[in-house]
């Protein structure tokens, strides 16, 4: 799910006066979504829970719904399968280990599921008649809840993690932020200006009293991530982002809600 062709390399400055510090919240909100031309193609299941799920079934594509409420946020559909009248309709989850995705499905014996990998399945009931007009015409359809994509996760030998997210492609693929902390505290940094060029990129906060830096040794490909503050440096070990998006989506505390399938695991 990510590109992997090159290595960033760059300088991320964070000051230690923003260590305390919370910037705003400014990042876009779902966006409505126009249903008008699916209505009658559009499949609405609940579940024992509250949880309400539509799927637009399609040859061209497949596309869904969740929310625990009148909000139902559309689904990261990464792949599809059918065999007969049974399908699975999988979607992006990344609270779940391995990078394994979330699903909704129709058996073989006509019943219907959520599964989240074990940890929170649920059966559903297909609503039909007024009961689905209802979910079509009077809940909210948005645009996918999770606006952010992972950029860069390190850590030091105490635990203390360092990351970096943007915004997604749909947002214009800009809009970092910097976190760092230990698991479940993680502070984000108050940027006051990125700089991207071909030999990496600088993430400055106000001061400069502490720095990240990301480079690559011409004697070994693989990336070195140092900390650096005054005249002391203290190597960073890097984490792959899809292995531990589990640590990422769980752990640290950074993401609240996501609006998936599998969000409570």
């Amino acid at each position: 799910m990510r590109a992997r062709g090159w290595v960033v390399a760059g300088i991320l400055v964070l000051s230690s006066v923003a260590l305390g510090e919370a910037p705003k919240d400014t990042d876009p909100k779902p966006t409505p979504v126009d249903i008008k031309a699916m209505k009658d193609k559009l499949l609405v299941f609940q579940d024992k829970a509250g949880g309400t799920y539509v799927v637009f079934e399609d040859p061209e594509g497949y596309r869904a719904w969740y929310g625990t409420g009148k909000q139902l946020y559309e689904q990261i559909v990464i792949g599809r399968s059918r065999n007969g009248d049974a399908w699975s309709i999988n979607t992006y989850a990344p609270r779940i280990p391995e990078m394994r995705p979330a699903s909704i499905m129709k058996k073989e014996d006509g019943s219907f599921m959520k599964w989240c990998d074990g940890k929170d399945d649920a059966l559903l009931t297909q609503l039909g008649g007024d009961k689905a007009k209802a979910v079509i015409d009077k809940y909210s359809f948005l645009t996918s809840a999770l606006v952010r994509r992972s950029h860069m996760l390190a850590r030091d030998d105490a635990g203390v993690y360092y990351y970096v997210d943007h915004l997604d492609a749909a947002h214009g693929g800009k809009g970092f932020r910097v976190f760092v902390g230990k698991k479940g505290a993680m502070k984000q940094m108050s940027l006051t200006d990125v700089a991207s060029d071909s030999a990496g990129q600088v993430f400055s906060t106000k001061t400069g009293d502490l720095r990240l830096v990301k480079t690559t040794d011409p004697d070994n490909p693989k990336p070195s991530t140092k900390w650096v503050k005054g005249e002391k440096k203290t190597d960073l070990i890097n984490l792959d982002l899809d292995v531990n998006s589990p640590v990422i989506f769980n752990d640290l505390g950074i993401y609240k809600f996501t609006g998936t399938l599998c969000d409570n695991i």
